[in-house]
């Protein structure tokens, strides 16, 4: 009879701590980084997406508006199609 020797995946991990456990593919200084920062408590004086924003503003990158602007038509740039 066939056995199963599949490797663990990351549903397998059920026992392990979660705040130990990578999901995503970082460098390790990118992990070394944001693990400071996460450390450093940013959400005891500010929510998660002040937290967010303070990040993106750092590093100079468009606010919403500007990217709706940008890659979204707004009605108003809409012209009606001429049916003659």
């Amino acid at each position: 009879m066939p056995t199963n020797s599949s490797k663990p995946t990351s549903s397998d991990n059920t026992d392990r701590d979660p705040e130990t456990t990578i999901n995503v593919c970082l460098h390790r200084d990118t992990h070394t980084r944001l693990t400071a920062y996460k450390n450093d408590n940013p959400l005891i004086e500010k929510s998660y997406d002040e937290a967010i924003n303070e990040i993106l503003e750092k590093i100079d990158f468009p606010q919403a508006e500007m990217i709706e602007n940008k890659y979204l038509p707004s009605m108003s740039d809409a012209h009606p199609s001429d049916s003659d």
